[in-house]
Parts: C-alpha cells; structure tokens; sequence
C-alpha cells in the first residue's frame, strides 16, 4: 500500500521535526521524522479499517484517526493508497 502525504501533513512533520531538532542533539529531528513516517507506515495495512475521527471537523471531512504518543493523524485510505492530511497536536485538540 502506498503512503502519500499532502502537503500540509509533511510541513507539519518538517516543522515538528525542526522543533526537535532545536530543542535536542543534533539530527535528532530527522529521526524524529523517520521514526514518525515509520510509525504511520506500520498503520497503512490493506484491509483495515479505522475509525472516523472523534473531533467534529475531522469528522466531517470524513477523516480517520489513528494516535501516535502526543500526535494524532487524520488521514484517508483506499485499497491502494493511505494519504495522510493532517498531523496534530493531540492535546490541542477539543
């Protein structure tokens, strides 16, 4: 199964990976980043299926959600491909 992102998906894992980066050692965002990518990959399973997600703007846009530590991943999926539109801060969301 292929694993896309949009484009705001992969700026917000760029950004978060920065943020870890300035916060920690060196090249630790762009493990950040790959750990992530790895993380979401492990989810992108033929034949599965996920729940929309719970908060109502997610839902509407008929996203699933899955959560990964602090970040949630809104996301879409078909037989072929898994595309991942948004990545969140878990917390921040009502």
């Amino acid at each position: 199964m292929n694993l896309r992102f949009m484009l705001e998906a992969e700026n917000a894992l760029f950004e978060i990976g920065a943020w870890v980066e300035s916060r920690n050692t060196e090249g630790s965002g762009s493990r950040f980043i790959n750990t992530m990518i790895e993380k979401i990959a492990a989810y992108a399973l033929p034949a599965v299926q996920y729940p929309i997600c719970k908060n109502k703007v997610l839902a509407a846009r008929k996203l699933s959600c899955i959560a990964i530590n602090d970040w949630v991943i809104a996301f879409t999926q078909s037989k072929e491909e898994f595309v991942v539109h948004y990545i969140l801060y878990g917390p921040g969301l009502k």
